[in-house]
């Protein structure tokens, strides 16, 4: 069962290792973010600047409820935090980045499932600019596409309603397991028969156009696959069938 004190020592073990990125899912929707912030709050080495990215702004009080702030938070000013912490926030609106610090220590992203597969990546590489030594991303809801993530080879934890409120774990369960992964949109008639795993937008040197192709193996993310090896990766133009393999030049899905 993925409990609670099994969830918090994964995390704790997570904080006190060497690696940078943590995926935190589970059925318990609103007390996931709720359980890693008070544990980086609280075993965190300090002095330290944590940066909370939300989905929104007008959710950003109801998300940090837990810390029972006395202020209303604002994007730009720090949140002094018993211990020697400064609480930073902004949201996956890439405008309100400009308001953070250039350094942090921590980051928290929350839900992660607001996110796509390239603002998801871009919202990782700009944490990893500003020096972050830890990264947690937290779902709500895992009913959403964040495969993306397992690029950044994240720690995975999992926290479950099921052992506080079973009925609550069976209906979030059954939520997850309808889900179904959404195709890519617009895509034109001679691509829509390839698996979506499969799929590059590129410029074909062939077709000199841009076209979709079909890589040689699924899809491993922007940044992984922009600094793959020059022939790990192929891809071939489903109109002329040339074989690209300049995979640090393609576009974006």
């Amino acid at each position: 069962m993925n409990t609670k004190e099994k969830a918090a020592q994964e995390i704790l073990d997570f904080l006190r290792s060497d690696n940078k990125v943590l995926l935190l899912t589970g059925t318990y929707q609103n007390e996931k973010h709720s359980l890693a912030l008070l544990l980086i709050l609280s075993e965190y080495p300090s002095p330290a600047n944590i940066l909370f990215r939300a989905n929104h702004s007008r959710n950003i009080k109801m998300f940090l409820s837990v810390l029972n702030l006395r202020k209303n938070p604002k994007t730009g000013k720090p949140i002094k935090i018993s211990g020697g912490y400064n609480l930073y926030i902004d949201t996956i609106n890439q405008m309100s980045w400009n308001s953070s610090p250039s350094h942090i220590d921590i980051a928290v992203v929350y839900p992660v499932g607001s996110l796509g597969e390239s603002k998801g990546d871009d919202c990782v590489q700009d944490l990893i600019r500003r020096n972050a030594k830890k990264i947690v991303l937290v779902s709500c809801i895992d009913n959403k596409d964040i495969s993306w993530v397992e690029q950044f080879n994240p720690v995975k934890v999992i926290y479950d309603s099921e052992e506080v409120d079973p009925e609550y774990h069976a209906r979030t369960q059954e939520i997850v397991s309808n889900y179904v992964p959404q195709p890519i949109s617009g895509l034109p008639e001679y691509a829509k028969n390839i698996p979506s795993e499969y799929l590059i937008q590129l410029y074909c040197k062939g077709c000199n156009s841009g076209r979709w192709a079909k890589l040689n193996k699924p899809y491993p993310g922007k940044t992984a696959l922009k600094n793959a090896p020059i022939g790990e990766y192929t891809a071939n133009c489903l109109k002329c069938g040339y074989e690209n393999v300049d995979n640090y030049n393609w576009y974006e899905r």
